[in-house]
């Protein structure tokens, strides 16, 4: 199914403020954006390629502690970062397999949220809680606009974080 628009939110909401992706990610298909499909998952994985080769553009959420507060917004390149197993991929990997499988490689960019705790609970931390009302408002502005990919490439803010999967 074509859609403009993919959001992938992704994290353990097990593992407090690794949640806030899904989380987001669920609180983005409640808004009901036309050409917009939103998915939550512990984790990337191959699979997960297919759906982006589907979309024109497409936005990975996820916790990290390396991220800038409230949050890091960035253009991923595609690259095969080793890491790729049938458990987990990194956003850059996932792209690199859909220009490989698919030969499509739609504009795509990371919306990384600033974690504090990652413990087991589902409770988030006060500030993740505070950054993850920041980037819900940020994201509603993207999303909401009317070229939402001219919107993505006039947003771009801070470099890619070293570390984006905790879980």
């Amino acid at each position: 199914m074509k859609v403009d628009t993919l959001v992938i939110g992704i994290g353990n909401p097990g593992r407090s403020d690794d949640g806030v992706g899904p989380r987001l990610a669920e609180k983005v298909e409640s808004w009901g954006l036309p050409s917009l499909r939103a998915l939550a998952d512990y984790q990337l994985n191959i699979e997960h390629a297919a759906e982006v080769a589907d979309s024109g553009l497409v936005i990975f959420i996820d916790a990290s502690v390396e991220a800038g507060r409230p949050f890091s917004f960035y253009r991923p390149e595609p690259e095969n970062r080793n890491d790729f197993s049938t458990h987990a991929m990194l956003p850059e990997t996932v792209l690199i397999t859909c220009r490989e499988v698919y030969g499509k490689l739609p504009p795509a960019y990371v919306l990384a949220i600033r974690g504090e705790n990652f413990a087991i609970g589902e409770s988030f931390s006060d500030q993740a809680a505070a950054n993850l009302a920041e980037a819900e408002r940020f994201l509603a502005g993207v999303l909401r606009s009317a070229d939402r990919l001219a919107a993505c490439a006039g947003a771009i803010s801070g470099p890619a974080p070293r570390n984006m999967n905790l879980s």
